[in-house]
């Protein structure tokens, strides 16, 4: 079988930028609420309410508002579709007006963002569709990084928008230590591995 040709970088994003299609739409990401909670059973292990947090493709919101509802008020989010903020307005109208929600492709924004600025930083099925040419991000995600990074991402599976990665073997190698690794099942998400890595100071 003829392998397929992989897609660039500017299709990649225009893909999700747009955010239309099946399941890429806004409004199927907002049932999956049980993720969001499981999620954030393990955001409450690690910081404190104060904590500053970034989720990374946060898409409509549902996870940053899980955590708003539980008492977290320090919310970031940055998320490529403008089109899937315009439904966050909608949907969670108050996580919009008591959050930072960043509209932009993480490759364009994560530079300016300080070091060490995050209490945890987390992504959930979002690294597994970082074009190859983007891998430079990994070392700016562990950057900005002051206390935890938590991925929850489909490392084996690969197609023309999924990119299979180790991601113990990639943030280890740039300064922060896994100290967990589980199942997704109880997400929902059975081919999915979370981890959570601590950053290591000198």
């Amino acid at each position: 079988m003829k392998k397929k040709k992989s897609k660039t970088l500017r299709e990649i994003h225009d893909y999700w930028a747009e955010g239309t299609s099946g399941g890429n739409s806004p409004q199927s990401y907002v049932p999956h609420v049980q993720r969001s909670k499981v999620l954030a059973d393990y955001v409450n292990k690690y910081i404190k309410k104060k904590g500053k947090v970034l989720e990374i493709g946060c898409n409509v919101g549902r996870n940053l508002n899980y955590l708003y509802e539980q008492g977290f008020q320090n919310l970031t989010g940055i998320e490529i579709s403008e089109q899937a903020i315009q439904e966050m307005k909608k949907t969670y109208p108050s996580l919009i007006d008591n959050s930072t929600i960043i509209t932009s492709p993480v490759e364009n924004i994560i530079k300016t963002l300080p070091s060490n600025d995050f209490d945890l930083v987390f992504t959930m099925a979002v690294l597994e569709h970082i074009h190859p040419d983007s891998e430079w991000i990994f070392s700016d995600i562990a950057r900005i990084t002051g206390g935890y990074l938590i991925t929850v991402e489909a490392e084996k599976a690969e197609n023309w928008r999924l990119f299979p990665r180790n991601y113990k073997t990639i943030f280890e190698k740039i300064g922060l230590k896994q100290i967990k690794e589980n199942h997704c099942r109880d997400m929902g998400l059975s081919n999915y591995t979370i981890r959570i890595f601590k950053k290591q100071t000198k």
